[in-house]
């Protein structure tokens, strides 16, 4: 978002292209939390690679309460679970299907 946001964006869809795997989070670098951006969707569009869901949950965690995100970070010894939800492809004619399909997924209670 902003700051060479797009330019960023373009790099990351070339190294989709390659081959290359990333971790974006939907709801941007600045939130708000929990609301998509559709910066994801334009890349997996782009570069031909699906969306991957991931839920990340620590066993334990420290919660900074002072961040838009809710950040954790797992305390010592604590498990963490990763569930895989399965891949989303972005066509132009699903496209804002799936951003209504991602934006309920992201506005789930926890």
């Amino acid at each position: 978002t902003g700051h060479g946001g797009q330019e960023a964006a373009a790099e990351l869809v070339d190294f989709l292209k390659q081959g290359y795997s990333t971790l974006v989070f939907p709801d941007g670098p600045s939130g708000p939390p929990k609301v998509l951006k559709k910066g994801i969707l334009y890349m997996s569009l782009q570069s031909g690679v699906p969306i991957v869901p991931v839920i990340i949950e620590p066993s334990r965690s420290f919660l900074f309460k002072e961040t838009w995100d809710g950040k954790r970070i797992p305390l010592p010894f604590s498990t963490i679970r990763v569930l895989y939800g399965k891949p989303i492809v972005v066509t132009e004619g699903n496209f804002e299907e799936v951003a209504m399909d991602l934006s309920r997924l992201l506005s789930t209670p926890e």
